[in-house]
């Protein structure tokens, strides 16, 4: 979603109309779940993906009409044992995919644009609002009740559109990809996870390369150290924000971590590693991995134990940190690690499914 979305505001401010079509609904072995997404340009250029093979290619071949009649269109396929097989998937199955036309200097594209840019930069959470058409013609010229198309709701609640939305009765909206229904029209819910950060501690070898892995796959990455030669440009190119530290005490007096926030204890001794971790279980954290050996990560937890912590407190951290795939160089510690955080994150991401 993170990619996808940063290319979608790149093709906004170029000012040229383009194709966003979304996987809304799927059944069976479908190649891609609800919410994928493709870009698809004039000059028949693409960004994304919605399955490939021939379903793509159809999406791709019924854009054109689309940027004809400027209609948005809900597409059914069906897929034989054939088709799965040319797209990777196991067996048959169906999915609707919404094709819809966006017009970069439509104002009230804009203005969602503007507040979906505005809260990313400040890391905030947002979800993407996409009226779905009906066989009505209120979707075409003759709207009689304007409904903006799209709209974003900021992380307060307050929906953001072309027009003042302050009569607007926003439900709580979920955190996952969904349908839901405002003032009788369905909507595809989509919830832009800026809010998930990694705050790294540590930035030794590990540290480094931990962050380039981070950020790439959509952290916003933070890396805290007390040492102002590793806390630098220079020594972490790649972290979203470096912070320099008076010490490893007191860390989280100013920085928040929440339900959001992964915890990673990378530091350069087993003091300080104590030290933020039990810092860190005092936290709502959705992770806290600490790096070690068995040995050494059972004597913390023992010491922890005598500091009045619970084993359910113990069983939050995740360590030895990182996932088993016999890493030894930083680099693949790196890996191993970030392996670990996308998993967490996914569960969170069931969970948060489940618990619809």
């Amino acid at each position: 979603m993170k990619e996808i979305m940063e290319r979608l505001l790149e093709c906004s401010h170029q000012g040229e109309p383009f194709i966003l079509a979304t996987v809304i609904r799927r059944n069976g072995s479908a190649p891609r779940s609800e919410g994928a997404k493709m870009i698809i340009k004039m000059d028949d250029s693409s960004f994304g993906t919605v399955g490939g093979g021939p379903l793509e290619a159809r999406v791709i071949q019924l854009a054109k009409t689309i940027f004809d009649t400027h209609a948005p269109s809900i597409e059914h396929f069906t897929f034989t044992s054939q088709d799965a097989a040319i797209m990777d998937a196991i067996c048959g199955g169906e999915v609707d995919v919404l094709i819809e036309w966006i017009n970069p200097t439509d104002p009230s594209w804009q203005t969602v644009v503007s507040a979906i840019e505005d809260a990313t930069s400040h890391h905030q959470k947002g979800w993407f609002l996409t009226l779905l058409p009906s066989e009505s013609a209120d979707l075409l010229q003759g709207k009689q009740e304007y409904i903006p198309d799209h709209i974003f709701v900021q992380e307060n609640g307050q929906p953001v559109s072309s027009i003042t939305a302050t009569d607007w009765e926003i439900p709580m909206l979920p955190n996952h990809f969904s349908l839901v229904s405002i003032r009788g029209k369905d909507w595809i819910n989509e919830p832009l996870r800026t809010g998930r950060t990694v705050l790294i501690f540590g930035a030794g070898h590990v540290g480094r390369s931990l962050a380039l892995f981070t950020r790439v796959v959509g952290f916003h990455t933070v890396v805290l150290d007390d040492r102002p030669e590793y806390a630098s440009r220079e020594n972490v190119p790649d972290a979203h924000e470096i912070i320099l530290l008076p010490s490893f005490g007191n860390v989280f007096e100013s920085i928040s971590a929440n339900p959001d926030t992964y915890i990673v204890i990378v530091t350069r001794g087993h003091l300080y590693d104590r030290s933020v971790l039990e810092q860190a279980l005092r936290t709502d954290a959705a992770y806290i991995g600490m790096i070690g050996s068995r040995r050494k990560c059972a004597l913390i937890f023992e010491e922890l134990r005598k500091a009045g912590f619970q084993d359910e407190d113990i069983n939050r951290v995740h360590a030895p940190i990182g996932l088993w795939i016999k890493a030894e160089t930083p680099e693949e510690i790196g890996v191993s690690i970030t392996a670990q955080l996308i998993q967490s994150r996914a569960e969170k991401n069931g969970e948060s499914a489940k618990n619809k």
